[in-house]
């Protein structure tokens, strides 16, 4: 089957309930699936292990999680930082043999992400894709690194997301938290964006979102959050930033 090269990045989301907006997007997934999913992911990165990413693994490619691919991008956020920390290991979690073609997608651009063009190829290969598809992704241009990636779609937000839960760094955060001080996109030749949208409007709508979210249920992320409002120099910033945090700490 041919495969059509597109970068998952930049596809948009408009908002995700949990990790990965399974609730919205794929009614055909159960709540349990949900939860395990969830569990595993917002836990990695206090508690990293082998088998959450196992779990993950088994998940992406043995429910309809990634049917639509608005889903995407936070399964790339997760596995790039998770292959870049767990290099050994990578070749394992791409042995086994029963990927289904969207998580092979995903998992090919996290490798890209992650600068491990040579195991993407050596798993292209495994999975039997077509010579013409190989010889695309062995021409492939390296991918951004995520602690570098410009937030011009609201599925940039949801990548950054996946980054932080699979490594906790907090630049992934403070990252999201600038997309409500923007004035204007970034520009990018790489990005188009879809015609009829506010996206700027809806980047900060989706960051605030998510960050009040995560900062009721992450203490990590009250943090960073707390630890950018002392840096903040601007007052309205700080109060834009104390609104995100609950009540009690």
């Amino acid at each position: 089957m041919k495969r059509i090269f597109l970068s998952l990045l930049f596809l948009p989301a408009f908002a995700f309930a949990s990790v990965s907006g399974m609730d919205d997007m794929n009614p055909n997934i159960s709540s349990a699936t949900q939860a395990k999913l969830d569990t595993a992911v917002t836990t990695y990165y206090q508690h990293p292990s082998i088998q959450k990413v196992d779990t993950v693994l088994d998940i992406m490619t043995g429910s309809e999680v990634l049917r639509k691919k608005t889903a995407w991008p936070p399964f790339v956020g997760f596995l790039t930082v998770v292959f870049a920390h767990n290099k050994d290991h990578v070749m394992q979690w791409l042995s086994r043999n029963d990927y289904n073609m969207h998580a092979q997608d995903v998992i090919i651009e996290a490798l890209l992400h992650a600068k491990l063009k040579e195991d993407a190829l050596i798993f292209a290969k495994g999975e039997q894709w077509e010579e013409a598809d190989i010889e695309k992704l062995r021409q492939a241009q390296d991918k951004v690194d995520l602690k570098k990636l410009s937030v011009i779609l609201p599925g940039h937000i949801d990548t950054l997301w996946g980054a932080f839960f699979g490594s906790g760094d907090a630049v992934y955060v403070r990252e999201i938290i600038e997309v409500l001080f923007m004035t204007s996109l970034p520009s990018s030749p790489d990005v188009a964006v879809p015609p009829g949208y506010d996206m700027l409007a809806e980047n900060k709508k989706l960051a605030e979102t998510t960050l009040r979210q995560y900062a009721a249920q992450h203490k990590p992320v009250r943090d960073i959050i707390r630890a950018t409002m002392a840096e903040e120099k601007s007052s309205g910033h700080k109060a834009l930033l104390k609104q995100l945090l609950p009540h009690s700490p």
